[in-house]
């Protein structure tokens, strides 16, 4: 009987001594509603001006390495994802300054296969919201989700929501302020469908410093895909519908070039 009793006690501390070395086994990620693929949010930084003009948080300023020019957005769409409008996709753009202060936001239909094109300076910071904040360098955020609200009538719209020509159909970044005027929002679909990517115009200052000198160069770069969570995405829609509902016409990107209305021959199967 202690025989046996050792013996079991020696299998417990056994397969304790296992269960710590093993590893532990990788649990399923969540499935989130409404999140259809990996690759739904994506972000870059953007800089402008720190060469010549500090930004928010202090950096840069003349004779110092950083943005000295306009930086291009570039969005497109890679093929008939999305159910409604014939594939075409929304951009949900938003829009920080570098001390982390939402600005701006904005929703842009791509079209598939089509291209939308914004400029940093004249689309994306210009009309900035809080406090006319700093737009010379600081983080953009896209969603890649489909058309969230359709229209049964022409109606006027806060220059944050686009929308996708005549179709009825648009784009509201806050998917919430389509209910207030009467608009049916549809719940949020989020598609791994859109790409981005951003052109720097950059001024490094040389080494050994020469006043008034920068050596420039201009490089391309792809968005990259980063976690959504859901208090981010509270966030995001929260802090957008506070700018859409200030009504001043401030705290808008814009869609900059690009077609808003898919004329694909027939709807996605």
């Amino acid at each position: 009987m202690k025989l046996c009793r050792i013996l079991v006690t020696a299998l417990t501390a056994l397969v304790a001594a296992v269960a710590l070395v093993a590893p532990a086994q990788a649990q399923p990620a969540p499935v989130v509603e409404g999140f259809n693929g990996p690759n739904i949010f994506m972000t870059h930084y953007y800089d402008v001006a720190t060469s010549t003009s500090p930004s928010a948080s202090g950096y840069g300023g003349k004779g110092a390495s950083g943005g000295v020019g306009d930086g291009l957005l570039r969005i497109v769409n890679g093929g008939d994802v999305a159910p409604f409008q014939r594939g075409t996709l929304c951009a949900m753009v938003y829009v920080f300054d570098d001390i982390e202060e939402m600005q701006a936001c904005c929703g842009c239909p791509v079209t598939p296969d089509g291209l939308r094109t914004m400029s940093v300076i004249n689309n994306v910071t210009k009309n900035f919201g809080v406090n006319r904040g700093n737009l010379n360098a600081g983080v953009i955020e896209i969603a890649s989700v489909a058309t969230n609200l359709f229209l049964p009538k022409p109606l006027p719209l806060p220059p944050q929501i686009g929308t996708a020509g005549a179709s009825g159909w648009a784009c509201d970044p806050s998917f919430q302020f389509g209910g207030q005027i009467g608009g049916e929002l549809t719940p949020p679909l989020f598609v791994d469908g859109l790409r981005a990517s951003l052109d720097d115009t950059e001024g490094n200052v040389p080494v050994p410093a020469v006043a008034s000198t920068l050596i420039k160069g201009t490089s391309i770069s792809e968005f990259q895909f980063a976690a959504l969570d859901l208090t981010h995405l509270d966030e995001l829609e929260n802090f957008c519908l506070f700018l859409i509902q200030n009504g001043s016409g401030t705290g808008a990107c814009s869609c900059g070039s690009g077609d808003s209305f898919s004329k694909a021959p027939q709807p996605p199967t």
